[in-house]
């Protein structure tokens, strides 16, 4: 009886062996400006953010809300982020054990929030020979 539960149990993929993970991460760096976000335990945390004039946000701090959105995960910030045409957006923030309501212009975040372009497609091959 324990084998066949044993090999059921080998066939699950390794998420449902070692419980679902819900950590993100997200490193962008360009032209002297870096930012780097990580999220676990329900919230995003700023692990980079440099300038921090560019991106509103301090290494430690914790966003939790865009707007009236809540966020828990990176891609919910990047989404949150993206779905607005306004041209700033409210970060509810824990800082230094405060909470606080940051503006934030969305200048700074857009390029990193940008797909990635994708890359030119491979020349077409020569016409076969007769």
């Amino acid at each position: 009886m324990r084998a066949p539960f044993l090999a059921m149990m080998l066939m699950l993929p390794l998420p449902a062996l070692a419980g679902s993970s819900n950590q993100q991460t997200m490193s962008w760096q360009d032209d002297g400006a870096h930012v780097a976000l990580a999220s676990s335990g329900g919230h995003v945390r700023v692990d980079a953010a440099h300038p921090e004039a560019r991106f509103g946000v301090r290494r430690g701090d914790r966003i939790l809300r865009v707007d009236d959105t809540a966020v828990q995960q990176v891609d919910q910030l990047t989404a949150a982020m993206q779905a607005t045409d306004a041209s700033s957006v409210r970060l509810l923030l824990q800082r230094d054990g405060k909470t606080l309501t940051v503006p934030v212009s969305l200048a700074g975040w857009r390029p990193l929030l940008s797909p990635p372009t994708a890359p030119p497609a491979p020349p077409a091959p020569p016409p076969p020979r007769r």
